[in-house]
């Protein structure tokens, strides 16, 4: 009877034990892929550099205007930068699909999942992003394939403005 007492426990600890490991497996993967790039949080959805234009468009809703931009880089390529309220997202082709270029914060009415927005101190970005390269009041911090580069002005006292794009290839 003991025996069976004892390996009963053993069956539970051991069965315990693995569903905390798948778990943990699991919260771990989900924070790990959270933290994969950067993407801007906006209304509980996330709006990211390379994502389909028309999904970013559906997040963030009816644009103010809509300018075309000349793209250098593509002979008669034209990008497109929507606006909204304090928020500026260019668009570009890619073969027939429109994608997301950059997402540019104007504003303090959006921010940074890490917290920062337009109008804080060059602290608060440092804080948020300690290993930002900083040259001339510009903060860039690299996350996977994405970056952001936080603008602090000239004279590096406040936030200016956020801009998400895809990371520089080295």
């Amino acid at each position: 009877m003991r025996t069976q007492k004892r390996a009963g426990r053993k069956r539970m600890a051991t069965g315990a034990l693995a569903a905390f490991m798948a778990l943990a497996m699991v919260f771990g993967a989900a924070a790990a892929e959270k933290k994969a790039h950067y993407a801007f949080p906006f209304k509980e959805q996330k709006v990211e550099v390379g994502m389909n234009a028309d999904a970013a468009k559906k997040i963030l809703g009816q644009e103010k205007e809509v300018k075309a931009l000349s793209n250098c880089a593509e002979e008669g390529g034209k990008d497109k930068a929507y606006i909204y309220d304090g928020i500026e997202m260019v668009t570009t082709k890619e073969g027939k699909k429109e994608v997301v270029k950059e997402i540019t914060l104007k504003a303090a009415t959006a921010g940074t999942e890490e917290g920062v927005k337009v109008g804080d101190l060059p602290g608060a970005v440092k804080k948020a992003y300690p290993d930002a390269k900083a040259e001339s009041g510009l903060y860039t911090a690299v996350l996977g394939d994405t970056q952001i580069v936080v603008d602090c002005g000239f004279k590096d006292d406040k936030v200016v403005s956020i801009t998400y794009m895809a990371a520089e290839k080295k």
